[in-house]
C-alpha cells in the first residue's frame, strides 16, 4: 500500500518528519517498508519558456523552437502545434532520462540540431495519450522545481500491511491510525453532493439483488451529461504517486476514491447496457465474459456477476467487462459501490487467475457501511472537476444489515494480558482515539462498540492489543509470568521424538515435503486407477494443479527429494520424513483423517571404498535391518515381515510389515518404472510405516527385569534344505512355535545355495538354544523336541536335513 505523505496530511495535519512518522507507525504495527521519493524521475527536468517559434526550412511538419532556461537559451525541434510564445514547458536536456527510461541526446533534424526535448504528459507518465507538449501554469518561474509544480515532491510511505488490517488499504484508514498515534485531529473527506432534482436515479436504472449471500449490500448512483476526458493535473499526479496510471477523469476518480476510502467502485456505461435494470446474480455454467484486460473468461455458478437484461457485464469484486467500459463517448454512467463476500471474491479471483486492486480489497473484507459513503465522495468529486451531473438519490439494496458489534472489556484483564498497570481512563482514551464507542458498564468495565471497518476486532484480547499498540510496545517491560505453568510431553509425543532421534542416529537426514501434490505424482508412483491411495482429499482452491490433492502417502515427497539431490550429483543418501497423510472421511462434510506415517529412502553407497572395506550399494536388507532395529528400540511387540507386492516397488523385492496381525508398513526396492519416472540414477530402497497402527503395539513403559539363568543351555545347530521361495521369517516362526517353552532362541547363521543343492532350493542353517529356568535339561528331552521340529518342517515345507 502506497500512501503519499501530502495526501495523508490532508486528513491528519501531522507535523512530524516523514521518517519519524514512519518509525512511529512501524512500532504500532503498521509497518513502513520504505520511504519512496516520487520526484526522482523528474528532478533533472527543467522549466523552459518558449521565446520564439519558426517553421523548419527543410521539414514542413517540424517547428524550430527557441527556449529560454534559467541559465541560457537552447534550440529545440518539435512537431507539436499547441505552443505559443510565452508558454512554460518541461524541458529534458541531453543526457537526461525520462520516467520511461529514454535518455535524451542531441539530434540533427535535417540541418538543425535539437538541443533537448520538450515533454508531453504522455512522456512524463501523466497520461496514456497526449496531443502536444505539456504547458505549465502561467505563473510558473524558470527556477521552479518541476516535481513541485507537478505535486510529486512529497515522499510516499510504502506500507507492508498484515492480513488483518484490511482497513488500512485506504489513505483514510492510515490517517485514522496516525491521528490515534499523534493525537492530531482527523479531517474527514468532503461528502457534499449536488444532486439534480429534476432527474432521479430511477429514471435511469434499477437494481435486482439476486444473491444476498454473495453480495450482502449493493449500492449505486447515476451520473449523466458526462464529459469523459483528461483528468486535472492534481488528480493524475496523485494517482501516479500512489502507483496507478491515469486513464480518464471518470476512471481516475473511481481509483482515487478506492485509494482514499478503501472502497472499490466500478463505472458501467449505461448506454451500452441492455434494459434499465442491473442484475447481481450468479453466472451461468460456462457463461463467457471478456474482461477489461481483453481476455475471455469462462465462468461457473460459483462466480458472481453484474449483468444487464441480456448478459454479464462484469465479474463482481474482481474486474469489469469490456462491453460496458467507460470511453470518451460515454455520457451516462451507473456507478457501483458494493460489499461482496470476501470468501467468494477470493475464490473467483483464484480460479480465474485474475488479480486486481479491487479483488485484493474485497477479498480481505471491507466495511459493510462504506459503499454509500464512497458514492457520495465520488459525486462530490465529479461536481468538483466539472465532469458531469449527479442524478438525485441512490439505490441501496441491503436486505440483511450487518448488526453492530460490541465487546465487553475489563481493565484488569487488559493489564493481566499486557503485564502492565494502566488506568482504566487511559485505556478509554486510547480506544476513543481509535474511534471505538465506549460505554461504562461498571467500575473498570466497559462495553466497547467496534467500528464497522474494523473486521479484525472480535474479543477482549484484540482490544488489549489495540491499547498496547497505541501505548507503545517499547513501553511494555519484559517480565516472567506471575504463575508457573510447567508443561510436559505426552507419552505419545515422547515416543514420536524417539523415532526422530533413532532415525537420525541410524544416519538418516530428516526432510520436510509439501502436504499436497497432483494426480501426476500418483502416475509416477505407478499406482493403478483403482488404488485406494488415489482417493485423495481435493483442495477447493489449490495453489496449482500440481498441488490440488492432499497427500495419501509420503513416498512421493521422499522420491522428489531423492530426485532433486540426484540431479545435483548427490547420490549417496539416507532420508526420512515423519509427517501426516490425509485420508478422506466417508462423509463429505467431515474433516479428513490425519494419520502419522514414517517414510524413508536409501540410495547409493551404504559403505564407501576404504583400505579396510569395499564399496557396497544399499540393498533391501539394509533398509529392513534399520526397521528391525527401530521396532526393537521402540519396544513394538508381535511384528513380522511378509513377502508382498506394491505398485511402486520391485516385484519379488518387497515385504509388508505386519503388527498384531494388521499391515502396518511396506519396504522394498524401487520399481524400475518409478525409478525412471523420478529420474533416479541408481536403485533406491523405500519404506513407509503407518505409525497409528504401530503405536497400540508398543509395550508399556514398565521395564520387565528377568533374573540371570541359573541353569546351562543346550545348544543345537541344524542345516535344512528347503524350497528357495519360502521366507526365512516363516521358517523361524514355525521352529519357535513348535519348540515350545524350552526353546529360548532361534538364530539364522548361514544361507547357502549352489553346489550340490538343487537350483530351486537353498540351505538355511539355524542355531537353537534350549533351556529350562527351574532345572537342567536332559539330552533326550531336547532330542524329542528337535525331532518334532524337523518332522513339522518336513511336513510343512518339504525340508530335509542337509548332509
Amino acid at each position: 500500500m502506497r500512501v503519499p505523505y501530502n495526501w495523508l496530511r490532508e486528513y491528519v495535519p501531522v507535523e512530524l518528519d516523514p521518517h519519524e512518522l514512519a518509525d512511529k507507525m512501524t512500532m504500532a504495527g503498521i509497518a513502513v517498508e520504505e520511504l519512496e521519493d516520487p520526484s526522482a524521475p523528474y528532478r533533472a527536468l527543467r522549466v523552459g519558456e518558449v521565446c520564439g517559434l519558426q517553421p523548419h526550412p527543410q521539414a514542413e511538419r517540424l517547428l524550430i523552437c527557441r527556449v529560454r532556461l534559467s541559465d541560457g537559451e537552447i534550440t529545440v525541434v518539435t512537431a507539436a502545434r499547441n505552443l505559443k510564445t510565452g508558454d512554460k514547458v518541461p524541458v529534458a536536456l541531453p543526457g537526461v532520462g525520462l520516467p520511461d527510461g529514454t535518455v535524451i541526446a542531441e539530434v540533427d533534424f535535417q540541418g538543425v540540431v535539437s538541443q533537448g526535448m520538450l515533454c508531453s504528459e504522455e512522456e512524463l507518465g501523466l497520461s496514456r495519450e497526449a496531443e502536444g507538449i505539456m504547458v505549465l501554469p502561467p505563473g510558473t518561474a524558470l527556477t521552479d522545481n518541476l516535481p513541485t509544480i507537478l505535486g510529486l515532491d512529497s515522499p510516499v510511505l510504502v506500507l507492508e500491511l498484515t492480513p488483518n488490517r484490511a482497513d488500512c488499504y485506504g489513505v483514510l484508514g492510515v490517517a485514522r491510525e496516525v491521528a490515534a498515534l499523534t493525537g492530531c485531529p482527523l479531517n474527514l473527506p468532503e461528502l457534499t453532493v449536488a444532486e439534480e432534482t429534476d432527474r432521479g436515479i430511477k429514471d435511469f436504472a434499477g437494481v435486482e439483488l439476486c444473491d444476498p449471500e454473495l453480495c450482502p449490500r449493493y449500492t449505486g448512483r447515476v451520473f449523466f451529461d458526462l464529459q469523459v476526458g483528461e483528468s486535472p493535473l492534481w488528480l493524475k499526479t496523485r494517482l501516479l504517486a500512489a502507483g496507478m496510471r491515469p486513464v480518464n477523469n471518470v476512471v481516475d476518480l473511481t481509483n482515487y476514491v478506492m485509494w482514499e476510502l478503501n472502497q472499490p467502485l466500478h463505472a458501467f456505461d449505461l448506454d451500452r447496457m441492455a434494459g434499465k435494470k442491473v442484475l447481481v446474480r450468479r453466472a451461468g455454467d460456462g457463461e463467457r465474459l471478456i474482461t477489461l484486460d481483453g481476455v475471455e473468461r469462462v465462468l461457473t455458478p460459483e462466480d458472481l456477476v453484474i449483468a444487464d437484461a441480456e448478459k454479464a457485464q462484469g465479474i463482481a469484486g474482481v474486474m469489469g467487462g469490456e462491453a460496458s467500459e467507460v470511453s470518451p463517448q460515454t455520457r451516462t454512467v451507473f456507478l457501483e459501490s458494493a460489499y461482496f463476500s470476501p470468501v467468494n471474491t477470493r475464490r473467483t479471483a483464484q480460479n480465474l487467475g485474475l488479480q486486481s486492486e479491487a479483488a485484493l480489497r474485497f477479498g480481505k473484507g471491507l466495511d459493510p457501511e462504506g459503499p454509500p459513503v464512497a458514492l457520495d465522495r465520488m459525486a462530490h468529486l465529479v461536481t468538483k472537476i466539472g465532469a458531469g451531473r449527479t442524478a438525485a438519490g441512490i439505490i441501496d439494496e441491503y436486505p440483511r444489515p450487518v448488526p453492530a458489534r460490541k465487546v465487553r472489556l475489563r481493565a484488569e484483564r487488559v493489564n493481566n494480558l499486557l503485564g502492565l498497570d494502566l488506568e482504566a481512563g487511559y485505556m478509554e482514551e486510547i480506544l476513543r482515539r481509535l474511534n471505538f464507542g465506549i460505554s461504562k458498564e461498571e467500575e473498570r468495565v466497559f462495553q466497547v462498540g467496534i467500528p464497522s471497518y474494523r473486521q479484525d476486532i472480535e474479543n477482549e484480547a484484540d482490544l488489549s492489543e489495540e491499547i498496547a499498540r497505541i501505548h507503545g510496545y517499547d513501553k511494555i517491560p519484559p517480565t516472567y509470568p506471575a504463575a508457573r505453568r510447567p508443561g510436559a510431553f505426552t507419552p505419545r509425543q515422547l515416543w514420536e521424538k524417539q523415532i526422530r532421534d533413532l532415525m537420525q542416529g541410524y544416519g538418516f537426514s530428516a526432510v520436510v515435503t509439501y502436504s499436497f501434490h497432483g494426480e501426476k505424482t500418483f502416475d509416477r508412483l505407478n499406482l493403478p486407477a483403482n488404488d485406494p491411495l488415489r482417493h485423495a482429499v481435493r483442495l477447493k482452491i489449490p495453489l496449482s494443479e500440481e498441488g490440488s490433492l492432499m497427500r495419501t502417502t509420503l513416498l512421493g515427497g521422499v522420491l522428489e527429494v531423492l530426485s532433486y539431490n540426484a540431479k545435483r550429483k548427490t547420490d549417496n543418501l539416507c532420508l526420512f520424513e515423519l509427517a501426516r497423510v490425509y485420508l478422506p472421511a466417508g462423509d463429505e462434510d467431515s474433516l479428513p483423517q490425519e494419520d502419522l506415517h514414517l517414510a524413508g529412502g536409501l540410495m547409493g553407497l551404504i559403505n564407501e571404498k576404504a583400505w579396510n572395506q569395499l564399496a557396497r550399494q544399499a540393498d533391501f536388507y539394509d533398509g529392513k535391518g534399520v526397521l528391525e532395529a527401530l521396532l526393537a528400540e521402540l519396544k513394538v511387540k508381535d511384528w513380522s515381515f511378509e513377502r508382498g507386492e506394491h505398485p511402486a516397488l520391485h516385484p519379488g523385492r518387497t515385504a509388508f510389515l505386519t503388527v498384531q496381525g494388521k499391515k502396518a508398513g511396506v519396504i522394498g526396492e524401487i520399481h524400475p518404472e518409478v525409478k525412471e519416472a523420478f529420474g533416479l540414477n541408481s536403485p533406491a530402497i523405500l519404506f513407509e510405516l503407518d505409525i497409528e497402527r504401530i503405536w497400540p503395539a508398543v509395550e508399556s513403559g514398565v521395564i520387565q527385569v528377568k533374573p540371570l539363568p541359573k541353569f546351562p543351555p543346550v545348544l543345537r545347530d541344524i542345516a535344512l534344505v528347503l524350497p528357495a521361495n519360502i521366507p526365512v521369517a516363516e521358517v523361524m516362526g514355525l521352529v519357535q512355535t513348535t519348540g515350545g517353552q524350552i526353546l529360548e532362541k532361534v538364530e539364522l547363521f548361514d544361507v547357502y545355495s549352489g553346489g550340490t543343492i538343487p537350483k530351486d532350493r537353498r540351505s538355511l542353517a539355524f542355531s537353537l538354544i534350549f533351556r529350562r529356568p527351574e532345572r537342567t535339561l536332559q539330552d533326550d528331552e531336547v532330542n524329542k523336541v528337535l525331532e518334532k521340529i524337523l518332522d513339522r518342517l518336513a511336513a510343512e515345507y518339504d525340508a530335509e536335513i542337509r548332509r
